[in-house]
């Protein structure tokens, strides 16, 4: 199974992902054009393919066939500013691409089923080893991270009444960790893992112009395993190369949101979503090595061996906003805005793996007929600047900062 997932998942980067997503915490911010072109604020609507994310009791509003498309393309720009080591780092200007596809048909007027595949999470970030070479006696070494998730989706959604839809999806996720940082020389671990959770949602429409929408993801805990080579080992005795293996739970995710509908053309929607970081604190690296395990407590080496991620996150609620106008029955517009709170502690911010809290503004629009609907989206994630003072924990000082501009588009054809 896992095998298999691998090379679904390989397929699957390869057509929508390149090594380096930016986020915060682990998540993405989304999947849909529509709905992230409504700041994400998607919960009590959930009305297309996106529903499969956000809250799959929606998908329950589908008629016929569907298949759906989206791709959304990243650009980033990180900064790293530290007057005490002498840095002035940026982040080298790149295109990123993620993306999901899915099929849905409505067995009945009331049963829906269907399958997707998507990338709901990812971080990363690839620096320029020359900006800090100060750091390793002038030497260039590379400073790259790179995790993502691939999840594939089976869906069912039921509408009990005219007013109450439930849905529930199985998300059997493929994890992959990719990390390059100094050693002793160069580090590289290259781990990857499987696990399986659920999503359960559920739409309540009281009245023809308002509803409530409730989703809730589970934990997942996964191990993550497989090679990790520092060839610089070998002058202390060491193999060059051994296995490793880290734990960690992609955490529990909880929305409430609700849609009204001011006037026939306008829809007004907003949501809380409650992340459990506080579950990513300590993800520690264990070595099948016994040698390389003992070299994580020498008094001089440990800290090259020791790849521990100290995260220590905090638990952040998202409020997001979002509206859409219809222009005429084929054509809309819509706009959104949403505060992505940054759950790392200053003392643990990490430069491989960056946590910033951004204020997010999105616009977009939508074409649609009988068959197809055609959507686009410009979303731009304005970072917060982070200060770290010297001595503060285990972060490097400095300023660091992310801001994020990202096009994406969504296409669904109806047979």
């Amino acid at each position: 199974m896992k095998k298999v997932l691998k090379l679904f998942s390989f397929l699957l980067l390869t057509l929508f992902l390149s090594s380096g997503l930016f986020s915060n915490g682990f998540n993405l911010n989304g999947v849909g054009s529509k709905a992230i072109s409504m700041g994400g604020a998607f919960i009590g609507l959930a009305d297309d393919y996106s529903a499969v994310f956000w809250n799959p009791a929606g998908l329950s509003q589908l008629k016929g066939s569907n298949f759906s498309v989206f791709g959304t393309f990243l650009l980033p720009k990180s900064t790293y500013k530290s007057d005490l080591y002498g840095i002035d780092a940026t982040t080298e200007s790149k295109l990123y691409m993620s993306g999901a596809m899915g099929y849905f048909k409505s067995i009945s007027d009331k049963l829906t089923i269907g399958i997707a595949a998507y990338v709901p999470s990812g971080l990363g970030v690839k620096w320029n080893g020359d900006d800090f070479s100060n750091l390793t006696q002038g030497t260039s070494l590379e400073w790259e991270s790179f995790l993502a998730v691939v999840s594939i989706t089976p869906v069912v959604s039921y509408k009990i009444s005219d007013k109450f839809s439930i849905g529930a999806t199985i998300n059997i996720n493929y994890a992959m960790l990719d990390v390059k940082k100094p050693g002793i020389g160069q580090y590289h671990e290259d781990l990857n893992g499987l696990c399986i959770g659920a999503t359960i949602g559920a739409l309540f429409k009281p009245y023809d112009k308002f509803s409530i929408g409730l989703t809730f993801r589970t934990p997942s805990k996964i191990t993550l395993d497989g090679n990790v080579e520092m060839k610089g080992a070998g002058m202390y005795g060491v193999s060059g190369t051994t296995e490793g293996e880290r734990e960690l739970t992609w955490p529990m995710w909880v929305g409430a949101g609700i849609a009204f509908k001011a006037t026939d053309k306008l829809t007004i929607t907003a949501d809380a979503q409650y992340t459990d970081w506080k579950k990513v604190d300590l993800i520690e690296m264990n070595y099948t090595d016994a040698q390389w395990q003992a070299m994580k407590a020498h008094p001089l080496l440990g800290a090259a061996f020791n790849s521990n991620f100290e995260f220590y996150w905090k638990s952040k609620v998202q409020l997001r906003f979002g509206a859409e106008y219809l222009v005429s029955d084929s054509f809309a517009i819509r706009a959104g805005y949403y505060n992505d709170p940054a759950p790392s502690k200053i003392e643990y911010i990490n430069i491989l793996m960056p946590s910033i809290t951004y204020n997010v503004i999105t616009l977009g629009w939508a074409y649609k007929t009988d068959k197809i609907s055609l959507d686009f989206c410009l979303e731009y994630l304005m970072g917060e600047k982070r200060e770290v003072a010297p001595g503060i924990g285990e972060a490097l000082p400095g300023i660091y900062n992310t801001d994020i501009f990202v096009p994406n588009f969504g296409f669904t054809y109806r047979f």
